[in-house]
């Protein structure tokens, strides 16, 4: 089941890790950009989190529990290996 709304948020979170990467000391003539990256991911790490745990209504989002079972099976697996 895929869910539009984490969708979304991972590819903004990707994108900002993407730009984070590529502002590299030499190139930016401050801090004040890569601060300000950095605290837009950690405020998409946030969302992402609340709206795995209650972005339906209040309820865990589909999508994020299909995920964490499959985590679960590969690491079952891993284990029994």
């Amino acid at each position: 089941m895929n869910c539009e709304v984490k969708d979304d948020l991972v590819s903004q979170l990707i994108a900002l890790n993407n730009k984070l990467n590529l502002l590299s000391p030499d190139l930016v003539h401050g801090d004040k950009e890569r601060a300000e990256v950095q605290e837009r991911r950690e405020s998409l790490y946030a969302e992402i989190k609340h709206h795995r745990a209650k972005g339906h209504e209040g309820k865990p989002c589909p999508a994020a529990r299909k995920a964490q079972a499959s985590r679960s099976n590969r690491l079952g697996k891993r284990i029994s290996a």
